[in-house]
């Protein structure tokens, strides 16, 4: 058996991230012998996964086997976040049209997914769906007659 080399061992001990680990743990594995295929049952992985991760390390070194994606960053800022909440609680009406024109205005910013507005609107506690100033179904007449049957 190979001993490994501090650098992995350090890696293996400390990595978080259970992907990283995985590609840790993949190449201590190929080092000592291992196959490709086997290594591959072992951690659930391809086989792919495993060479890649063999090649990764074998050019890079550990930082070969960090995980690069970070994820996205939000286009707004939590201060403009709360901004906008603010700004939302405030008005009269609402629709994610006024939303899309209001965050555009003020900061420049325009989501590629209508969904970010609807989750906005959500967190506010308020419906994505349009809102209406009054009951399109609404008739006077027949709210004033079942007023006053009902007092009778």
């Amino acid at each position: 058996m190979t001993a490994l080399p501090d650098d992995r061992m350090i890696f293996l001990r400390e990595q978080r991230d259970v992907r990283a680990y995985r590609r840790g743990l993949a190449v201590k594995l190929a080092i000592q012998g291992d196959t490709c295929e086997t290594i591959a049952d072992m951690l659930d992985v391809s086989p792919g996964f495993v060479s890649q991760a063999k090649k990764a390390y074998e050019s890079q070194g550990v930082s070969g086997l960090m995980v690069k994606y970070q994820g996205v960053k939000p286009s707004l800022s939590l201060e403009e976040r709360e901004s906008v909440m603010h700004w939302l609680k405030t008005q009269q009406e609402w629709s994610v049209e006024r939303l899309m024109e209001h965050i555009q205005a003020t900061y420049g910013v325009v989501f590629q997914s209508r969904q970010r507005y609807d989750q906005l609107l959500s967190d506010a506690d308020m419906s994505h769906k349009k809102a209406q100033s009054t009951h399109p179904q609404k008739n006077d007449a027949r709210v004033a007659a079942k007023k006053k049957r009902s007092a009778s």
